[in-house]
């Protein structure tokens, strides 16, 4: 299982490399012309970052919160990082979890105020729960691929809904997870 993690990380990051040292062109979307007819870059697609906050929930996943911070390297593939905390248990258990990571992920135009975009989280995560007789430590390394929908809901601020599938090997409670996340981004240009 380890081995095959890797070995999605490894060919993800790769075709990523690869895509950030071809040049971009411009087109309808990135680029203006000016009254001569000449394209012009939009510069904010090479300045662009986006911060936002993160909720997340799955079948067996604490409900998390946090925030998160990226930066796109092209025009489409960006790069960044998180980190989120959550409460486990019910009614009769306590016992907090967090995580961090990295996430990179591409995004593409659907429509004209709609963005569809795909990714990969990696990072560690750990949490103790107590039930009032046993105490359980969860901890390890976790991936976790996402895809979702990206919704323009001001000039500057969007929202997104996604889906993901929370894998970290070293958990028998939160391995294997699917989840659903909502966000929303506030472009800094």
């Amino acid at each position: 299982m380890k081995n095959i993690i890797i070995l999605i990380i490894s060919i993800f990051f790769s075709v990523q490399v690869s895509a950030q040292t071809q040049e971009v062109l411009p087109t309808d979307e990135t680029s203006k012309t000016n009254l001569a007819g000449e394209y012009v870059y939009a510069d904010s697609y090479f300045k662009k970052s986006k911060t936002g906050v993160i909720l997340k929930n799955g079948l067996m996943l604490p409900f998390f919160y946090g925030w998160r911070f990226v930066v796109y390297n092209t025009e489409k593939f960006f790069i960044g990082g998180y980190g989120m905390t959550g409460q486990t248990g019910g009614p009769t258990e306590t016992g907090t979890m967090s995580l961090g990571g990295m996430t990179a992920g591409y995004d593409f135009v659907i429509f004209d105020d709609i963005y569809m975009d795909w990714g990969l989280s990696a990072g560690g995560a750990g949490g103790k729960s107590y039930d009032g007789t046993i105490v359980t430590d969860e901890g390890g390394v976790f991936v976790e691929p996402w895809m979702g929908f990206n919704h323009k809901i001001g000039e500057n601020t969007d929202f997104n809904y996604s889906f993901s599938f929370f894998m970290m090997p070293n958990s028998a409670a939160y391995n294997n997870n699917p989840a659903f996340n909502m966000r929303i981004d506030f472009i800094i240009n």
